[in-house]
């Protein structure tokens, strides 16, 4: 092969690799970047995600007469949230109407919450103890059990239980002072 073919070849090599890597790092960008509207609040479900399946079937009554009642609260908080977004993305800002459409999102959030909160308590009365205990673990672990982060380590809880992953043994003793690079004190 000539000299020419060479660097040629080598060209064609690298725009491919560069076009693969551009295209993974694209995608990545794409995939991180918000996929719809903003998540809101859980329903209760949470509450019984880690009971077992005889469990949860004995307490689907109660959780699809929760669903059927919360449903018009959430698509009303749906409502008024796709209405700010699109007050926000206007080209002319109507500043009242903004107003108007947060007061409106921050109405329906807070009846959302008030009867998701209601809803949590009746459905806690029907766990026992024990059940009660998986649900807190649950709430402290902030997700379904064996969740982990991206680096295969249990995933970091802010006010996790005392001892457990990125928690202190004691509850209240003081976190340990930051290592920094090149300060032979610590």
């Amino acid at each position: 092969m000539n000299r020419s073919r060479l660097i040629l070849i080598a060209l064609l090599a690298s725009v491919a690799i560069n076009l693969v890597f551009v295209g993974g790092i694209s995608y990545r960008a794409s995939s991180i970047q918000e996929r719809g509207p903003r998540p809101f609040p859980p329903n209760i479900g949470w509450v019984v995600r880690d009971l077992s399946e005889e469990r949860r079937a004995e307490l689907e009554p109660l959780l699809e007469s929760s669903y059927d009642e919360i449903r018009p609260l959430r698509q009303q908080m749906f409502t008024a949230q796709r209405r700010v977004n699109d007050l926000m993305a206007s080209a002319s800002l109507d500043t009242e109407a903004l107003e108007q459409a947060f007061a409106d999102l921050r109405e329906a959030g807070e009846r959302y919450q008030q009867l998701s909160h209601q809803q949590t308590i009746v459905l806690l009365r029907e766990l026992t103890e024990a059940e009660r205990l998986v649900a807190r673990q649950f709430v402290q672990r902030r997700g379904p059990r064996g969740s982990e982060g991206r680096d295969g380590r249990p995933e970091f809880i802010p006010g996790g239980p005392p001892g457990g992953p990125g928690r202190l043994p004691f509850p209240d003793a003081p976190a340990p002072a930051p290592a920094l690079p090149g300060n032979p004190d610590q």
